[in-house]
């Protein structure tokens, strides 16, 4: 029996393996892509390791960038540092080797280029707003609908998870609409407001978990004369640590990577976000594959960083809102 589990767990990890590196490989393939020279990101067969040609000259090793073949000869152009330089030489083809070279000058030439800073304090704002805004709303309407009594507060619940089905482009333009109507366009208050008026799939989480704690913990606060926004803050937020970081984490990474947004609601490029500024980096920039690749690198890092940090209470808060599977 001992035998059979050891086996079956041996199993369980070889599969749990096997589809980490399937998943990585995205973001591993992004990043081998944002250090190579422009070169191997344009060849017809493409590598995983980065690598660039080069050439012995008196002892040095130089990198260089093959032009075209002459008489049996290889044109190449010899590169100084980072910068190429006009200077060509005809070389044996044989003496043109590729070596393992990783091009930190892509990072380097994108900032020049592209105002990383400026656009990730945009989008940091914006981050801590929408946070902030959706973990005090949808706790505290989770709160009134799973522990204090009152009539109809189950249609009520059950309505609210129907407009989970409605679609985000039937809301749009009337939510423009009316954002226009206010004023708020070409600012940050469409992307930040609507996260205090609560989200009914947060709100579910949220709900769930309450509904797991003893209702006896709420009875004796309020036969201690505590309110309902004090059992809320003082006993119901603490002891859902667990669930509010999931609602916190998924709502960073749905405003940190949000598109749709930014490119309705802000029109000055000074307001924009890490996103909609890539997309636009893309379409002015679009031939410069290896800083793009850069520049979508180091968008993606924090939210592997925060996952990573953060995976064991994300798990745990997971289990005890309700939704395993």
């Amino acid at each position: 029996m001992m035998r059979l589990r050891s086996w079956q767990m041996l199993a369980a990890h070889g599969v749990l393996i096997v589809l980490s590196v399937l998943f990585t490989m995205p973001f591993a393939w992004l990043l081998s892509t944002s250090v190579k020279v422009d070169e191997k990101i344009q060849a017809a067969h493409t590598e995983f390791i980065p690598r660039a040609p080069f050439i012995e000259d008196a002892g040095e090793c130089l990198r260089v960038r093959p032009l075209m073949v002459k008489e049996g000869k290889q044109e190449v152009q010899i590169y100084r540092g980072s910068r190429l330089t006009e200077e060509t030489r005809l070389v044996d083809p044989d003496a043109v080797r590729d070596r393992i070279y990783l091009d930190v000058a892509n990072y380097t030439e994108a900032f020049q280029w592209f105002p990383f800073h400026r656009y990730l304090f945009n989008t940091l704002v914006i981050c801590a707003i929408a946070v902030t805004g959706t973990i005090l709303s949808c706790s505290l309407v989770a709160y009134g609908l799973a522990c204090v009594p009152w009539r109809g507060r189950e249609v009520l619940f059950w309505i609210m998870l129907s407009t989970m089905m409605l679609p985000g482009q039937v809301t749009m333009i009337p939510l423009f609409l009316t954002f226009k109507w206010l004023g708020w366009i070409n600012t940050i208050l469409p992307l930040t407001v609507p996260t205090f008026l609560g989200s009914a799939f947060f709100t579910f989480l949220l709900r769930q978990f309450y509904r797991s704690i003893p209702t006896d913990l709420l009875e004796a606060a309020r036969l201690d004369g505590c309110g309902e926004l004090g059992i809320w803050a003082r006993i119901m937020m603490p002891l859902s640590r667990p669930a509010l970081a999931v609602v916190g984490l998924f709502t960073f990474i749905g405003s940190w990577n949000d598109f749709l947004g930014p490119l309705i609601y802000l029109m000055d490029e000074d307001k924009y976000t890490l996103s909609i500024g890539l997309a636009m980096f893309q379409g002015q920039y679009g031939s410069d594959w290896g800083q793009m690749m850069a520049m979508a690198t180091l968008m993606t890092l924090p939210i592997i960083l925060l996952f990573f940090f953060t995976q064991k209470t994300f798990i745990q808060g997971v289990k005890l809102s309700g939704i395993k599977g």
